[in-house]
């Protein structure tokens, strides 16, 4: 039944590529939009598949991929260091989460000049910055998260004479994990931004961001719908490669209703 469930989801997933690229087809071929600025799905793929052939997107790609894998790793180990510090502790919780919370509700391109004062000109400062996003988003789920434990589990974990190690690898930490994995696929997908976004701003190096920026200040458009296309499929994939990871760590959650 899951396999088939497996096999009727990506049928469907594809239909609906088809459908989409059928209707941006007749859109561009009716010339509904501006051909200029709306190029056809024949158009882009072109341009993309010469992206690819000629090697010309690969160093973009790979200086975008390497700053999120960076951003992703000091992040992900800081969020998690930082949430498991601030959830031990009452006081320590109710003072520091105020504050997460209010950094989380600024926008991530509002700190980009600060970041740029601090770090300088140069492909570091978008790195720091999402290093900074991520530690914040994912330090909030992993305190709540913890603190979020049933008090029955820790008790029962008590009567057992289980150690403090013990109680928190296989109740506190096993409770918290659907919601660590909420933030670390908010983690994810907010790096992939402030990564593309903050590469279109003045010295970076490299990128897909600047590629794409680049792209629009010369009018190359079908480069760029093909580099907006990488994007998309890159955030996807990432996102994607969490959810598996999730499916098979958090795999006793989908029993739990």
């Amino acid at each position: 039944m899951r396999y088939w469930h497996s096999i009727s989801g990506a049928f469907g997933n594809a239909l609906f590529v088809l459908a989409v690229f059928a209707l941006w087809g007749a859109v561009s071929a009716f010339g509904i939009l501006d051909p200029f600025l709306f190029p056809g799905p024949v158009d882009v793929l072109q341009r993309l598949w010469g992206l690819f052939s000629s090697g010309e997107i690969f160093g973009d790609l790979l200086s975008t991929l390497v700053k999120i894998a960076v951003a992703l790793s000091i992040g992900s180990l800081l969020g998690l260091l930082l949430g498991l510090l601030i959830s031990k502790w009452d006081y320590l919780y109710n003072a520091v989460s105020p504050v997460l919370d209010f950094f989380r509700s600024v926008p991530a391109t509002a700190l980009f000049p600060l970041f740029l004062l601090i770090f300088g000109v140069g492909d570091s400062t978008n790195t720091a910055l999402a290093v900074w996003i991520c530690a914040i988003y994912l330090s909030l789920h992993v305190s709540k998260g913890l603190r979020n434990t049933r008090e029955i589990a820790i008790i029962t974990a008590k009567s057992l004479k289980k150690t403090e190690l013990e109680t928190f690898l296989h109740v506190r930490l096993r409770e918290a994990l659907p919601m660590i994995f909420v933030g670390l696929r908010t983690a994810v997908s907010l790096t992939v931004v402030v990564i593309i976004v903050t590469e279109m701003f003045v010295g970076t190096k490299s990128g897909m961001g600047k590629a794409l920026i680049d792209a629009a200040y010369v009018y190359d458009i079908p480069k760029l719908y093909a580099g907006i296309t990488i994007v998309g499929i890159m955030g996807y994939l990432l996102n994607y490669l969490v959810i598996k990871m999730e499916e098979r760590v958090v795999h006793w959650n989908k029993y739990i209703s």
